[in-house]
């Protein structure tokens, strides 16, 4: 778990100061991975949700709630939309350079 309960460093002294900061980095860094919101999320925070087995969820929070993106199966690489959200099914590649990437997307 990688969360901080804020990401602003306060003024202290110059070890505590590094120690703050490397935690806050990392924090951002995993984009806030833990079982529950983090205590710094404020409107807009992206965080990721791995209370789950073999799933991480990301959300979003909105200021008074978490609202799922999307949720992605570890075990199985499968991602999972919440119902009500509408994606694109196919995808359609007329750039004959292109043609490595649409291999890599699969």
């Amino acid at each position: 778990m990688s969360q901080v309960s804020q990401v602003t460093v306060d003024n202290q002294s110059f070890p505590n100061f590094r120690s703050a900061l490397n935690n806050t980095i990392n924090a951002l860094n995993t984009n806030h991975l833990g079982a529950s919101r983090p205590a710094s999320a404020s409107a807009g925070t992206i965080w990721l949700d791995n209370s789950g087995t073999n799933t991480i969820v990301i959300k979003v929070f909105d200021g008074s709630d978490d609202l799922t993106i999307f949720s992605l199966n570890t075990s199985t690489n499968v991602v999972t939309v919440p119902s009500g959200v509408s994606v694109e099914a196919s995808i359609t590649e007329t750039d004959p350079t292109a043609t490595a990437l649409a291999i890599a997307l699969g």
